[in-house]
């Protein structure tokens, strides 16, 4: 290719505006491949912070599950957790409140299972509560050191996820960081909210490796007992909904003591169904916790403005060259190969972090949410719900 053209070009007969413009479309693009290359690689390329060997002195775990109202997610799941292949190890289920059939389901399978504890919080219409009590119930209720938590929506993939997850803790780890990704469904909605899922875990579990986890979820988390015991668990911020995995994490977790695995046997299934107005109430609801922490405040917000900055300098030198055929060839050798470059990390990221993350079908979604989130996170940010008064998401 014959680049003589750019020697007859008049460069400081542009103006200093289009030269603005595509000074900040560059400063964005290296931000973005920044995140892509190096801090969203790490995700991809992460396996676990333990190198998992086989231990013949496999430590006693308590699986902990709150259950409110889970009646067919109890059926259908329950007994997958009861049945892993694990030497030693009970599952606690803390009946919460519930009006339908899963007490009678309970009692019932506990004829068939010695490894399956009960325990029931009785509805009191004097006294509310979250289910941060419901937490604390199980962990006293629990007979071993190491817990790992998980919901009644959650199924696992194999019978090793309980040995994935207690290996990831190590010997000195006390705090375990997984994943679980949604079952798919049929809908945009559903598109939207796993790329916003995966999105989210390439940023909190990069936190995580580092040490400074900021977020995670009770749907497949671990915890040492003593530790949440030794921090009074949930006494000094009760009055927050939905909170306990977040401020718990930012006020106990560390370099030291956190552990992260993707192994694929730890990564967990969940079919919960939420709607897209369950799921926005919950983006607004994280977006104002995430303040408390401080932890990952600054990566997020600067990955969100640099990757809505790039996407304007963008389309506003489309638009200029639009009007102005002769800057066509300096955008041809400049802007475009810039263009194509932070394409191919962000698709090459995309297809890794969906197969790492066993989120299938979203990767060409991905990438349209990759414009349309910044939008959709600046509105969250905006909402800002008043955390006393908004609604328990169940």
């Amino acid at each position: 290719m014959n680049f003589d053209f750019l020697y007859d070009i008049q460069w400081d007969e542009i103006p200093a505006r289009i030269c603005a413009i595509y000074g900040l479309f560059v400063l964005c693009a290296l931000i973005q491949l920044h995140y892509y290359l190096v801090q969203h690689r790490k995700v991809v390329r992460f396996t676990s912070s333990v190198r998992h060997k086989k231990r013949s002195n496999q430590l006693p775990v308590s699986i902990v599950m709150c259950a409110k109202n889970e009646r067919q997610n109890l059926e259908k799941h329950l007994p997958l957790f009861l049945k892993q292949d694990y030497p030693e190890f009970e599952v606690v289920v803390v009946n919460d409140c519930s009006t339908d059939e899963s007490e009678m389901l309970l009692y019932n399978l506990r004829q068939y299972h010695n490894n399956l504890q009960v325990t029931t919080i009785e509805r009191d219409r004097k006294f509310m509560h979250d289910k941060k009590l419901a937490i604390t119930v199980g962990i006293k209720a629990a007979r071993y050191e190491t817990i790992i938590f998980t919901e009644p929506d959650c199924a696992p993939s194999s019978d090793k996820w309980l040995d994935a997850m207690q290996q990831a803790f190590g010997d000195t780890g006390e705090v375990v960081i997984s994943y679980c990704h949604s079952k798919r469904r049929k809908g945009l909605a559903d598109k939207i909210m796993r790329s916003d899922s995966v999105f989210s875990a390439l940023f909190l579990l990069h936190a995580a490796i580092k040490g400074a986890p900021y977020r995670s979820s009770s749907k497949n988390m671990g915890i040492s007992q003593t530790l949440f015991f030794r921090s009074k668990g949930f006494a000094s911020y009760s009055s927050y909904p939905r909170s306990e995995e977040t401020i718990f994490l930012c006020r106990n977790a560390n370099r030291q003591n956190t552990r992260v695995t993707l192994a694929r046997d730890a990564i967990l299934t969940s079919s919960q169904q939420l709607t897209f107005g369950q799921w926005f109430r919950q983006k607004c609801i994280y977006a104002s916790l995430l303040h408390m922490g401080k932890r990952g405040k600054r990566r997020i917000r600067t990955e969100m403005i640099s990757r809505t900055l790039f996407f304007l300098s963008a389309a506003a030198l489309a638009g200029i060259v639009a009007l102005h055929r002769e800057y066509l060839p300096i955008a041809a050798v400049t802007v475009a190969p810039l263009l194509l470059i932070c394409l191919a990390a962000k698709m090459f990221i995309f297809i890794g972090a969906a197969k790492k993350l066993q989120e299938r079908g979203i990767v060409v979604w991905l990438l349209l949410c990759d414009i349309l989130l910044p939008l959709l996170a600046f509105i969250t940010a905006m909402a800002r719900p008043n955390l006393q008064r908004i609604k328990k998401i169940k």
